[in-house]
């Protein structure tokens, strides 16, 4: 799986980096109170992170060839809970693909 990192928002205004709680009253007069909160980050932290990313595989190779060999020596094994649960989660339409 693939993060496209080229589809980042907007950012927030530089005044609104403070997360505060308004509307609150003394008492409990039954008024709403409104949680405000802002999200910023270090581009370059995030590009560092981008490429480390970008660098990895989208296939664990070596994973996958492990597991073939496991399979073809008949030394790979599922247990019938995790079947169960393979099914159930196809019939129910939780399973991808």
């Amino acid at each position: 799986m693939r993060i496209d990192f080229n589809k980042v928002g907007l950012e927030p205004p530089p005044d609104s980096g403070n997360t505060s709680r308004t509307g609150q009253s003394g008492s409990s007069s039954g008024s709403a109170s409104t949680d405000q909160t802002s999200f910023s980050f270090d581009q370059t932290r995030v590009q560092s992170l981008e490429s480390q990313v970008l660098a990895q595989p989208e296939v664990r190779q070596a994973k996958v060839e492990a597991l073939q060999q496991a399979i073809g020596k008949g030394q790979y094994s599922v247990s019938p809970g995790q079947v169960a649960d393979a099914m159930a989660s196809e019939l129910s339409g939780d399973a991808e693909g």
